[in-house]
């Protein structure tokens, strides 16, 4: 089995291709929020790091007066050392709270846009890079990394996650470190690995309790072979889940008054699966297969894990995802979500991303040639529109049904396009223009702005040639 490399330069190529990914990133940053979900998240950072409290300063109206988060306390801590440091810009806060929708709490947030928006598009790339050092710890082709790296990056939702504003990007960057480091520990790691498993389990389960959740089973799974000789292993990750679990339940009597309320009303398991399995994996408007197309490689994948003895690996990274689609499948909250794509599957795309490389490089004769090359711009193609328009633009208003996901237009390549009017945006809260900060903030800048904007794309180009031309010179 080929070791892997402990110092960075021997993870030259991942580095290198995760370092262009942070600049493609950084470039395409929307640098506003979308959602009610990123909302409170980003309110709960600033109220934790600058007034020390859970509760917001003001309150948010929307619909009604939010007080404070619902949402798992991770996905606000992630914003603290970034509000630390730009602190002393402003943050968006109406003068009077009034009951009507304020597109500016969305929009004119300056703070956020320098101090929220990057985080993203750093924790997507850190994702990338633990794909791609997940890849070669599998012991496969070198180019298998690289491939798996760019399906990920590239070729799959994970690209508008880094514009954020939803958790499940950040869960997904603790599945794929969690796994990683069970890996590394199966191959003789040292005992930080067993700190990053641990500390990986708890901050998912801080991030979103239940997604967080399902992948302590994933690592004990890994780490049960030898486990009588080092029980450690397996004590870390359960007394990590643990605290994190109590952790939450103290936030929620904190916040709530109960440590069972987790802030949200009524939920249920009830959607019928032959209904919620289809439209997630086949529909133009929410189906994966359609937003992530490399993921029909991940069959190969498997197939070269489990012949090759690695079955335990097989089955965690093709059970954990295969066990969150049809959880979200059935879970009734996702079939009238403002989302591209199919959100809930997220935290599943970096491992699906790691079988996909794998089966890239199991290809042979003239399929190797193409059809990796064409599945990753079938994912590109599926991106463009998604980081270009405006989810909030009326995309999100027009296919959020069960009816319209079905209809070849839901497909964004196709219909996300007639919600673009112009290029400059013509206010604040413009949701006809481009969505790229550097393109928003043109009527301010005269188009100065697209100077870094064009930095950016260049930088990415030049480390990703980088990258492969590494990757080939250690063949």
């Amino acid at each position: 089995m080929e070791q892997l490399p402990t110092t960075a330069r021997g993870h030259r190529a991942e580095l290198l291709a995760a370092g262009g990914l942070l600049c493609l990133y950084l470039a395409l940053m929307s640098g506003h929020l979308f959602s009610i979900d990123g909302l409170v998240m980003w309110r709960g950072a600033l109220a934790l790091a600058l007034h020390h409290s859970f509760t917001f300063v003001p309150p948010i109206w929307w619909g009604d007066y939010i007080s404070t988060s619902a949402r798992g306390i991770a996905a606000s801590l992630q914003y603290t050392p970034s509000i630390l440091a730009f602190a002393w810009l402003p943050s968006y806060s109406p003068a009077a709270m009034t009951p009507a929708y304020d597109p500016g709490l969305l929009y004119k947030d300056v703070l956020y846009t320098v101090a929220g928006a990057p985080v993203w598009a750093v924790v997507a790339a850190a994702t990338a890079l633990v794909v791609g050092l997940t890849v070669r710890s599998l012991n496969v082709e070198r180019r298998a990394g690289l491939w798996a790296m760019a399906f990920y990056g590239l070729g799959s939702p994970a690209l508008l996650g880094a514009r954020g504003d939803f958790p499940q990007p950040l869960v997904a960057l603790c599945w794929a470190a969690g796994v990683f480091a069970c890996l590394r520990l199966r191959q003789g790691g040292s005992a930080r690995w067993m700190w990053l498993c641990a500390g990986s389990v708890a901050y998912a389960v801080l991030t979103r309790p239940l997604e967080g959740s399902l992948l302590l089973p994933a690592v004990l799974l890994l780490l049960l072979p030898g486990w009588r000789a080092k029980p450690l292993r397996l004590a870390f990750p359960i007394l990590a889940w643990t605290g994190a679990l109590i952790v939450t339940l103290l936030i929620n009597w904190a916040r709530f008054g109960s440590p069972l309320n987790f802030g949200y009303g009524a939920i249920s398991w009830n959607i019928p699966i032959w209904v919620g399995f289809p439209y997630a994996l086949l529909s133009p408007g929410r189906g994966v297969m359609w937003q992530f197309p490399a993921m029909a490689l991940a069959v190969l994948g498997i197939a070269f894990l489990w012949r090759n003895g690695k079955r335990l690996e097989a089955v965690v990274l093709a059970g954990l995802p295969a066990i969150l689609f049809f959880e979200s499948c059935v879970y009734f909250a996702w079939i009238d979500g403002w989302d591209w794509g199919f959100r809930l599957f997220q935290p599943a795309l970096p491992l699906v991303a790691v079988l996909a490389g794998v089966g890239a490089v199991q290809l042979r004769g003239r399929l190797s040639t193409w059809l990796p090359a064409a599945l990753l711009t079938a994912g590109v193609v599926w991106n463009i529109p998604a980081v270009v328009t405006n989810l909030l633009g009326g995309y999100a208003a027009t296919y959020d049904n069960l009816a319209s996901w079905s209809r070849l237009d839901a497909y964004p390549p196709i219909g996300a396009w007639q919600f673009l009017h112009h290029i400059s945006a013509t206010s604040a809260h413009d949701a006809a223009a481009v969505d790229i900060v550097w393109f928003r903030a043109g009527t301010v800048t005269h188009w100065a702005s697209l100077l870094p904007f064009v930095a950016l794309l260049a930088g990415s180009a030049t480390l990703w040639r980088l990258a492969i031309r590494s990757r080939r010179q250690t063949q």
